[in-house]
């Protein structure tokens, strides 16, 4: 016990080492963290300067380059509007005053510059001037101008006169102030210094406005700010060009420097990365690791206490576990009562521990063949005494314990008159060379242990009878049994069926006898196993297989197939194999029972078809049940939406008749879309087929999208977002389609652009037609684009599935519930046509629909305005694809068209015309542009043309907002977008006072029913209020009723014929309206016979208007009243 005490405080001694160890490397390893933290935020540093540097040099160029651009545009425009072969210092004047350059300069062929102010000076050896005569166009910086103090960036182009070129035209910026916003950027909020230089190193501005005459780099490297080897570096980009990024050295005052050459301006960009970023940023990198090796020695710390509490553990229960082996000994004494030791090089024993031999006769110690003769005496079988002699012999016994430590012997003896069993042990204590010199020999009673094991036997032989009586019974009715080696894989009899009195080797037909193996007999009877079967076989029926099964557990394996029976034909085969342990060979045997269960597996097989099928049709209808309603209530909230935003701001301007009008009509057409999605829901013959119908009627797309820009717009205001909606050649508006469907379709796509694009989001909205040689038939294409969180790739693939939602939709709180994908996709498709879409994280998504619709008439072409045929008409539009699309449309229309996509040139250009005497007839302005608004271009062009030209402005947007301040700054008409040619026709028509506004009026006003009465049943007092009002105006006297038997009272108490039709509503409080209707109809009265009873209810579905008829009803109308039908019913009724 001392020793495993002083073990285990040497041992706590080491481990206590092993933490002083650790902790030195932990110190190292922090140092070696400090410099490598270092090395890395330089480099990452110097990588985030480089990129930026990059993103500068791009911004930079295309500064240039729009510039550039700039300028030529204003010289290809001064070319054209000159009337004589040399430009005025007038017209310079008015050049600086519609562009943003500084100064404009004329260089005439002489070589001449000629400035605003009148001044001239000789350029005729400026590059600008020797560029410029050869056609060419650039930019040029100018060091030493002639009119400025100051260094010049200038963007030059030659300038023509009727194809002849008559000089340069120069736009200059005062290079410092033009640049200096360009060049200025920070780092983690620390501002860095930038330059732009020529390549020979002088400075052409700086960010922080400084100047500099000297070359840039000897100026750096002069101050301290880069060591000689970086600006070696830098020297080499400034003169062979490309870009490089540079880590200064550890005393330069910058951290790293980024040069950067710009090849179409051939400048140098230059860009210095602050050091005191990377000071701070390494400070707080080693912070973090001091903290972190703080942490490390403090459970470094608490680990030596923990360990040392854990040592005085040990000892306490090391002093415990010697307590216990004192207990196991005592223990020992106890079962083992006598230990006897032998000597086998010197031939003796000896009794050990104070133990003494049974017999008086022997001697506690003496000649090991005495011990062994007494041992033997005990026996009651002579022959065992005998055998055990031999067995006990002192070389029997060493030769025993070569290969092992102890041996046995079992012995049954008779002691004090009674027999026993015992074990006697021979336990190897010592070894000499490899061989047993010394062994303990003890003995134990197991008299109990042995009657025990021979009940066991006896059971077990009565066990080994009824197994032969088991397999006698389950081979009955068997095709045949047999038995095999699983170890061995070996069939040692011959398998024989017995067919008709005869017996039958089975393995003769396969080609084989026994013995043969089992795995050959199993793959040649493949071939009697249907092919239907044949997988099946194979997985269960091989050696391997069954092994893997007993060594699991598996007693039995069973296996059912079809196969080819030449006496029966085809039949199903259930294979069982059981399996067991032969106890004298240790080897695995296997009993196969081979039985047909032809007639039990058709009927079960027929039984579970028939329960898949009818499982089958009820999943099927309570899937199209669940689906199809899922799929209504999610489209039913955008026109609710609609509904809501328009009454509300009718509500909130009702003395302004026109907008009112207007938000009604928008209310009304909400309304029909979702009552048209409630009376699909009630269709049940759909929801139990889960098909839903395509209904092909007229409809016209531009009224299409119109009223789809009505509901959707308040949702887009809602979210402060923009709206962009443009058709781009749109020649067939009138087309045949189901256009519930289509506005479903772009509905949900338009939604789903509003949910997922965040406040201040763009949208884009675009409808085009492309050239199809199908006659007939329009290709149609509508892309929905969105600038909002977009889609993983991995969802994209999923989108169109039901319930798929994108896990960042879910994390966000967006509402949806997965299904509006799902039915967009299956209504393109059920219309032949194709959906796709386009997304990435962070950047939005594009969503295409393409679909091929039937024309209404396809010869039908855009009809020429007669009274615009040959005006000039001018677009402004920032979009392109727009500008090329309207003047596409005017053109057809019979006018002039041009475009623009910058509202102060379409001003300029307004003016230009003017004054040449060929005005532009009509302006088509966009409202919103980036660079001058669509109002403050109307305004602008209007103080040039005066009042008489039409001013149309085009938006996606309600105009009502700006309305009067378009009006006040000239606009004519207002036109929304998308346009299609219908639209444009009917602006340019009423903004040109071609047509007479007319007052449209409901047709259900105009109905008269003026001397009828009718009876109106309802309970509800709203709609009693709507419905009553609905009939004064059409002229019929009403009398009201709130439930069914006030109805039959006042029915019963009129006079004959005094009420013309009773309109019944059916679910009431107390009587409700079929039994009203019964009981009217049974009064003793001549006129309730013939009296039109009208059953007028929410009760929509199909059985309703049965019920209806069924209780004596006339017809049925159902609710919300779609007036037209409601004015028919009760003039088929009343004439």
């Amino acid at each position: 016990m001392v020793k495993i005490l002083v073990k285990g405080k040497k041992g706590s001694l080491r481990q206590i080492v092993y933490v002083v160890i650790l902790l030195a490397a932990v110190i190292a390893l922090f140092q070696w963290y400090s410099v490598q933290n270092r090395k890395r935020i330089s480099e990452q540093n110097k990588n985030y300067a480089a990129d930026s540097a990059r993103q500068m040099a791009v911004r930079i160029n295309d500064e240039l380059k729009n510039a550039l651009n700039l300028i030529d545009t204003y010289t290809y425009f001064l070319g054209e509007s000159l009337t004589e072969p040399e430009v005025s210092a007038q017209l310079l004047e008015e050049i600086e005053r519609n562009t943003w350059f500084d100064a404009c300069l004329f260089t005439d062929m002489d070589g001449m510059n000629h400035s605003s102010d009148g001044r001239s000076a000789d350029a005729s050896t400026r590059d600008y001037y020797l560029n410029g005569i050869k056609g060419e166009k650039g930019v040029t910086v100018v060091f030493d101008s002639k009119f400025f103090d100051e260094t010049m960036i200038s963007f030059y182009a030659p300038v023509y006169y009727q194809e002849e070129l008559i000089g340069v035209i120069r736009g200059t910026y005062l290079a410092e102030e033009y640049l200096k916003n360009m060049l200025a950027t920070t780092y983690f909020g620390e501002t860095a210094d930038v330059y732009l230089c020529m390549p020979d190193g002088r400075m052409i501005a700086s960010s922080n406005g400084k100047e500099y005459e000297e070359d840039l780099l000897d100026m750096l490297l002069a101050s301290g700010m880069i060591d000689a080897e970086t600006a070696a570096g830098a020297r080499k980009i400034f003169e062979n060009g490309g870009e490089g990024a540079f880590i200064c050295s550890p005393d330069s005052k910058t951290d790293n420097i980024c040069v950067t050459y710009l090849p179409e301006s051939k400048y140098v960009l230059v860009q210095v990365f602050p050091k005191s970023v990377t000071q701070k940023m390494i400070k707080a990198g080693n912070m973090v690791g001091m903290q972190m090796e703080t942490m490390l020695i403090v459970l470094f710390a608490v680990y030596i206490i923990i360990l040392l509490i854990r040592a005085g553990r040990e000892k306490k229960r090391l002093e415990q576990e010697n307590r216990e082996m004192g207990y196991i000994i005592s223990g020992i004494n106890t079962l083992f009562n006598r230990f006897v030791m032998a000597d086998f090089e010197a031939g003796t024993y000896q009794y050990l521990a104070g133990t003494k031999p049974e017999d008086a006769d022997l001697e506690d110690r003496g000649r090991y063949e005495d011990f062994v003769e007494n041992l033997c005496s005990a026996l009651v079988e002579e022959e065992e005494r005998r055998e055990l002699a031999g067995q006990m012999t002192r070389e029997s016994i060493v030769g025993g314990l070569d290969d092992q430590n102890d041996v046995r012997f079992e012995c049954y003896v008779e002691r004090g008159g009674q027999t026993e069993w015992e074990h006697v042990n021979a336990i190897c204590l010592e070894r000499k060379d490899g061989r047993a010199s010394k062994a303990l020999f003890i003995r134990q009673n197991i008299t109990e242990l042995k009657e025990k094991e021979l009940r066991i036997q006896s059971e077990m032989a009565l066990a080994n009878r009824k197994e032969r009586q088991y397999r006698i019974a389950i081979s009955s009715n068997a095709i045949c049994t047999y038995e095999f080696n699983l170890t061995k894989d070996l069939v040692e009899e011959d398998i024989v069926r017995v067919i008709d009195g005869e017996r039958i080797s089975l393995l003769e037909k396969v080609g084989l006898q026994a013995p043969c193996k089992a795995s050959e007999w199993m793959e040649r009877s493949k071939g009697r196993v249907l092919e239907e079967s044949i997988e099946e076989y194979d997985k269960e029926v091989n050696i391997e297989h069954l092994r893997e099964h007993f060594e699991r557990g598996d007693a039995e394996v069973t296996v059912e197939y079809w196969g080819d029976d030449s006496h029966s034909g085809q039949i199903c085969v259930r294979q069982s194999f059981v399996m067991t342990w032969d106890d004298d060979t240790d080897d695995i045997m296997v009993m196969v029972v081979v039985k047909e269960i032809t007639e039990s597996v058709r009927k079960q097989r027929e039984q579970t078809q028939a329960l898949q099928d009818a499982l089958m049709q009820a999943q099927h209808a309570n899937r199209a049940k669940t689906t199809f309603l899922s799929n209504m209530s999610h489209d039913i909230r955008t026109p609710m939406n609609a509904i809501i935003g328009f009454a509300t701001i009718a509500a909130s301007h009702i003395d302004n008749k026109e907008q009112v009008r207007d938000c009604l009509q928008k209310v009304l057409s909400s309304s029909n879309h979702l009552l048209s999605l409630i009376n699909d829901i009630l269709d049940m013959s759909r929801i139990e087929s889960g098909k839903v119908q395509i209904k092909e009627q007229e409809c016209n797309i531009s009224e299409l999208m119109h009223n789809l820009v009505n509901i959707i717009q308040p949702q887009v205001k809602a979210k402060q977002l923009e709206l962009f909606i443009d058709t781009f050649e749109v020649t067939n508006e009138d087309v045949i389609a189901d256009a519930l469907k289509l506005n479903q379709v772009f509905i949900n796509l338009l939604s789903n652009a509003v949910k997922y694009t965040p406040a201040g989001g763009t949208i884009t909205f675009r409808i085009m037609q492309k050239t199809t040689f199908r006659h007939g038939y329009g290709d149609y294409i509508f892309i929905i684009k969105d600038n909002g969180v977009g889609m993983s790739r991995d969802f994209v693939d999923h989108i169109f599935e039901p319930f798929e939602r994108e896990a960042t939709a879910t994390q966000s709180g967006i509402q949806g519930t997965g299904l509006g994908m799902a039915i967009t996709k299956n209504i393109v498709e059920m219309m032949n046509g194709v959906i796709s879409v386009e997304s990435e994280i962070g950047k939005g998504s594009t969503f295409k629909v393409e679909l091929g619709l039937k024309l209404q008439d396809i010869e039908k072409n855009a009809e020429q305005i007669k009274e615009l045929d040959g005006l000039r008409a001018l677009v402004v539009d920032d979009d392109f694809n727009v500008c090329d699309s309207v003047s596409k449309m005017l053109k057809q229309i019979g006018m002039r068209s041009e475009w623009t996509t910058s509202g102060r040139e379409a001003a300029y250009r307004a003016k230009l015309a003017y004054e040449e005497g060929d005005s532009y007839h009509t302006y088509i302005i966009d409202w919103q542009m980036p660079e001058t608004s669509g109002v403050e271009t109307a305004r602008k062009i209007r103080s040039v043309v005066g009042e008489e030209a039409p001013i149309i402005i085009l938006t996606a947007y309600d105009w009502s907002d700006i309305e009067e301040e378009a009006r006040e700054a000239g606009v004519t008409a207002f036109c929304a977008k998308p346009l299609f040619m219908s639209d444009l026709k009917s602006a340019l028509l009423a903004a040109n006072n071609m047509i007479d506004k007319e007052e449209e009026v409901a047709a259900w006003t105009l109905a008269d029913f003026s001397g009828k009465r009718v009876l109106l049943v309802e309970d509800i007092e709203l709609n009693r209020e709507i419905a009553e009002v609905i009939l004064t105006e059409s002229g019929f006297v009403v009398e009201t009723a709130p439930d069914g038997t006030d109805a039959v009272a006042m029915v019963k108490k009129s006079e004959e014929y005094y009420y013309d039709v009773v309109l019944m509503d059916v679910q009431m409080p107390i009587m409700d309206g079929y039994e009203a209707t019964r009981t009217i109809r049974a009064l003793p009265r001549k006129d309730v016979k013939d009296m039109p009873i009208i059953a007028m209810t929410a009760n929509a579905l199909e059985e309703d208007k049965e019920a209806a008829l069924k209780n004596g009803m006339n017809a049925h109308i159902a609710k919300p009243l779609d007036m037209d039908i409601f004015i028919s019913v009760l003039r088929q009724f009343l004439g």
